[in-house]
């Protein structure tokens, strides 16, 4: 019986997981809001400017009219907007009220050119930001003279004939290119919005996986529901936790990806299990998962999927994107201190870029301005490094993001989980009180312990013997923190959070 119903239960995840894989996107349904800002009445363009929702003063919403230098997007008009500040608070221009669905997701599409950050919302009309859901977190950043095509999301928080969805800029500018054409502010043209219903229960691979080389998801600007994964690195802001990367249990390729979230990062760690509703979205083509809701950590200390092995030339591939993957034998070629990025390159002789500031946690190798004031690992040219990262994209390159000192092992050819300085301790609990028990694998004659906090600055160590360490600290401050052990030349950085 033991045999027939294991059997069931592979049968059933399996038809589970290839139904999931299968998922296919939201059809869009006829627009409900269509408008080119082809007509005006005065200085205000129709449909627009509407109270409760328009908070922007009517002198920094102008028409543009289409000219041979810069032509409007479409039709004989656009609508310029300016908002200088670094909020969205007097820069928010609302559309005419319109009937939505309580849960009905909501695709917006425009064209934007400029300089500055837009990002739309949708509210109920009773106020200015009641009950809004916005589009993205820190919006769409704008910088061009030509007109790029921009789609979001976002879900009706309530039933109402009296939506308005709007339009909102920030830190506008003014953008100057080649031969003197000058554009200040975002302009903006062919608004659409779209409703669908949010597909439940959507897997990493089904967000992930496109046929194509180098694409969008095919969820792209669509609201998806229950989405879950493993944890396999925090990444980190200039204020500390922002996102965090999840991955399906054993998955090699495709089933993983970013978590844009700075409410929820500071409260996750590798091996955690999470699940979440959220939008999709692509941030310079690589695929973030943001607008996240419903957020339930189920559970910690989970095995965290497998790195998986590939060459500096095999890396570059959509397939890999957001997955923790391993390098071997990667010697480096070059490195800039100014974005901590150097070119390696292993057996292949295909060179790959490897990020060892923007998410690096404190603190190992020489010390540079990382991102969140964090120090970065700086390289030595010439020696040979393995590796071990989630797979980023950025400035249109495939780059391995390390996580920790414990993820960079140099003068390494054997495979950084065969290197000797590696060291496998276990630590509890986590979140942590006033005492936090560290398990090694061995008696060690020397064990040094210290914790430093986000901004990289060391608040305790210790010094201690043996393979149970009880490090008891009642003034420690709540907060994130990386701790360090070293036991006996083996090394190991892990996070914990102090409650």
């Amino acid at each position: 019986m033991k045999s027939k119903l294991l059997k069931l239960t592979i049968a059933v995840f399996a038809a589970v997981a290839l139904n999931m894989q299968a998922q296919t996107p939201a059809t869009l349904g006829a627009a409900i809001v269509t408008n080119g800002f082809e007509n005006w009445t005065g200085s205000t363009p129709n449909g627009w400017m509407v109270a409760p929702v328009t908070t922007i003063a009517p002198a920094n919403v102008t028409q543009v009219t289409t000219n041979t230098l810069t032509p409007v997007q479409s039709g004989v008009y656009s609508c310029k907007m300016i908002n200088t500040a670094s909020s969205y608070t007097s820069g928010i221009m609302g559309a005419t009220g319109v009937s939505v669905t309580a849960g009905m997701g909501y695709q917006v599409s425009y064209y934007a050119r400029g300089k500055g950050t837009i990002t739309c919302e949708v509210t109920d009309g009773s106020a200015a930001t009641s009950s809004a859901n916005y589009a993205a977190a820190n919006g769409q950043s704008v910088s061009g003279k030509l007109w790029h095509h921009f789609y979001q999301t976002v879900v009706a928080p309530t039933t109402t004939n009296n939506a308005q969805f709007a339009l909102k800029v920030k830190s506008t500018g003014t953008y100057t290119a080649t031969g003197g054409i000058s554009i200040t502010g975002v302009e903006v043209d062919s608004f659409v919005v779209q409703p669908y219903t949010p597909v439940n229960n959507v897997s990493l691979y089904a967000i992930q996986y496109t046929a194509l080389s180098s694409t969008n998801s095919p969820f792209y600007a669509q609201y998806v529901t229950h989405i879950g994964g493993i944890v396999t690195a925090v990444t980190v802001g200039s204020s500390g936790p922002s996102g965090y990367y999840i991955q399906t249990k054993n998955a090699n390729q495709w089933a993983a990806a970013l978590v844009f979230d700075q409410v929820n990062a500071g409260n996750v760690a590798v091996g955690d299990s999470v699940t979440f509703d959220c939008a999709v979205d692509e941030y310079f083509n690589m695929t973030e998962l943001v607008q996240i809701n419903n957020f339930v950590n189920v559970s910690s200390g989970n095995v965290v999927p497998p790195a998986v092995q590939v060459t500096t030339q095999t890396v570059a591939q959509e397939m890999y994107e957001s997955i923790l993957v391993k390098v071997t034998g990667a010697s480096c070629q070059s490195y800039t201190t100014t974005y901590g990025q150097g070119t390696y390159a292993d057996g292949s002789g295909v060179p790959a870029v490897i990020d060892t500031k923007s998410n690096f946690y404190p603190p190992n190798g020489t010390s540079t301005s990382g991102s969140g004031g964090n120090p970065g690992y700086q390289p030595t040219v010439g020696t040979s490094y393995c590796f071990k990262g989630n797979v980023n994209y950025e400035f249109s390159v495939y780059n391995i993001v390390p996580r920790d000192s414990a993820d960079i092992i140099p003068n390494c050819f054997t495979g950084i989980e065969n290197h000797s300085n590696i060291l496998s301790a276990t630590i509890y609990p986590n979140p942590m009180g006033n005492e936090l028990t560290i398990k090694l694998p061995f008696a060690a004659q020397k064990v040094s312990v210290s914790f430093v906090d986000v901004l990289g600055k060391e608040t305790l160590s210790t010094i201690a013997s043996g393979n149970e360490i009880s490090v008891k600290e009642n003034n420690l401050p709540a907060g994130i923190y990386m701790v360090k052990i070293v036991a006996d030349g083996k090394t190991q950085m892990i996070k914990i959070i102090k409650d």
